[in-house]
């Protein structure tokens, strides 16, 4: 009954969920508590014999910040975001804490795992390390794509239409530019608008696209002030900072494919967008080809010079806007965002046993098997560590001043009826 329950609420909530529904094949399968046993506030796994917390995002919780203190300022640690994202020494301090305060019991609760090699991975790394799509010998990707069965590049949690000032369809989520990254072969400049970040992601990860074009459109009323300007007829606004006039629709692709398919997998077909909006780097480049290609030639609402944000790939990694960024001038001044913090909330809906999970990056440590305890050393070229995302199943590394969410587990199980602890799935 709990399972069909679960169910029923999950799926009513995704039909709510408006352009960015899934489908009932995309969502958790029927058969997840044959790998996954919910009991109260914790899950039990029976393949790799660990214990999740069922919270997903306890940290965001205020009562639960384990004497960490709130962040104010980017950087600083340790500390916590108001959304619960935090950056790594922040994350291992949590738990540390979580532990000293015996919580629900336990003292060895850990951050996810990750191996170096994973063979189900798509790509490797500088150092050899396994990444991409397909990588399920990790905790998190486990839970993704094997207890879960969800399927790349689909976000577990569509985010609902919502409206932040003049834009609408913004997604807590990273962003293309069309600026090279900090000089990792491939890397591209990204800015998440679900913490203010600027960073870099390789090209096959799955991002959003806010179309944009440099300076004022003709013919649109004179300027007055510094803020934000909304066009005739509220589908374009112009940031008189910046100098760029932005589509107003911060998720085009999720109701308007402009000629591209729907994506099979992350690969398939070459150039296509996924359910939710979001597209590869090629992708998103040929989405706005044909943007300024769109109707005969004359161009998406009568534009023909739509891009790609540029972004100063030598910015911080928090407050960085003006011309130099133009998502974080919209981000941070414009809109009003604090650094840590997303423009929306993912709803809470459930996904199988878990709830308050996000459609972001989790962290997740170096390890041999999902049992081990994390390793001293990161992931990555700089003391780089792991990130999985819920919002297209994509493993990658991300340098630790970012921030991300927090899952936790421990090693065992405490079923009542311990029989569960030792069942085998069929």
């Amino acid at each position: 009954m709990r399972r069909n329950f679960a169910m029923g609420t999950l799926l009513a909530a995704l039909a709510f969920a408006g352009s960015a529904q899934l489908s009932a094949q995309d969502a958790v399968p029927l058969d997840w508590q044959i790998y996954l046993i919910p009991d109260g506030k914790t899950v039990y796994d029976v393949v790799n014999h660990v214990t999740w917390l069922a919270d997903a995002n306890l940290a965001a919780n205020k009562n639960f910040r384990f004497g960490l203190e709130l962040c104010t300022s980017p950087l600083e640690a340790p500390c916590v975001n108001a959304s619960g994202s935090m950056n790594y020494d922040s994350a291992t301090a949590w738990v540390a804490a979580m532990n000293a305060q015996n919580y629900l019991g336990h003292s060895n609760w850990q951050l996810p795992t990750t191996p170096m090699r994973d063979p189900g991975c798509a790509e490797f790394g500088p150092l050899k390390n396994s990444f991409g799509f397909g990588c399920n010998a990790n905790a998190l990707g486990y839970l993704y794509y094997k207890a879960l069965g969800f399927k790349a590049p689909n976000t577990v949690i569509p985010i609902p239409f919502d409206s932040v000032g003049p834009f609408r369809n913004f997604q807590p989520s990273l962003y293309w530019s069309l600026t090279p990254g900090d000089g990792t072969t491939g890397s591209l400049a990204v800015f998440s608008f679900a913490s203010g970040a600027q960073g870099g992601s390789t090209r096959d990860d799955f991002l959003d696209v806010l179309p944009m074009i440099p300076g004022k459109i003709s013919g649109t009323p004179p300027l007055v002030g510094t803020w934000l300007e909304v066009d005739p007829g509220g589908k374009t606004t112009y940031d008189p900072v910046a100098d760029v006039t932005w589509l107003a629709d911060a998720n085009l692709a999720a109701n308007e494919k402009l000629g591209l398919p729907r994506c099979e997998t992350p690969t398939t077909p070459m150039y296509c967008i996924a359910k939710d909006g979001s597209m590869d780097y090629a992708s998103a480049v040929q989405f706005i080809i044909n943007m300024n290609a769109y109707d005969n030639g004359a161009g998406y609402l009568g534009q023909t010079n739509w891009q790609l944000p540029p972004v100063d790939p030598n910015c911080p990694t928090y407050n960085c806007d003006g011309v130099r960024n133009p998502m974080g001038e919209l981000f941070y001044d414009q809109l009003g965002f604090s650094a840590g913090n997303p423009v929306v909330e993912a709803p809470d809906i459930p996904v199988g046993p878990f709830h308050h999970v996000q459609p972001s990056q989790y962290w997740s440590c170096l390890a041999n098997t999902i049992q081990d305890a994390c390793e001293s050393i990161g992931a990555g070229p700089g003391g780089a560590e792991f990130g999985f995302s819920f919002g297209d199943g994509f493993l990658g590394t991300t340098g630790a001043p970012a921030d991300h969410l927090v899952m936790v587990y421990y090693v065992g199980c405490d079923l009542p009826d311990q029989k569960k602890c030792t069942m085998v799935p069929f």
